[in-house]
């Protein structure tokens, strides 16, 4: 997933033209990059397959941010093949961070990722 967090770092340099890094300032910055999305899909409907692409490699970011605070574990859940799906494990728990991403861009541009990652962080304690 680190090479997935580069290829997310390199995209919201490439639209947004600003640096990030793994950490909360760089999550808000993802977030606005969501919005842009979000808003390009409803006007142009992205393909499935760029619309997996993304969504992993921002949710790879959430996570690697996630585990580096709390820890975890990646899980790649392929029970059905035609819809593989990624989350992050800890402590009995799963969190679906590409799925997040995915639904933000979708269904729903109001979902706010950093408040979901604050809420995963607040499990924690």
């Amino acid at each position: 997933m680190s090479d997935s967090v580069k290829d997310a770092i390199s995209y919201i340099k490439y639209v947004n033209n600003e640096d990030v890094e793994l950490n909360v300032s760089g999550l808000q910055e993802l977030e606005r990059v969501l919005v842009k999305l979000s808003q390009e899909h409803q006007s142009t409907p992205l393909d499935d397959k760029v619309l997996f692409t993304v969504s992993t490699m921002f949710g790879a970011f959430i996570g690697e941010l996630f585990k580096a605070q709390a820890g975890g574990q990646w899980f790649m859940d392929e029970t059905d093949p035609k819809a593989p799906f990624i989350v992050l494990n800890y402590a009995g728990r799963s969190y679906p961070f590409a799925s997040v991403c995915f639904e933000k861009i979708v269904n729903d541009p109001d979902i706010s990722v950093f408040n979901y990652f604050e809420r995963a962080l607040n499990n924690t304690k």
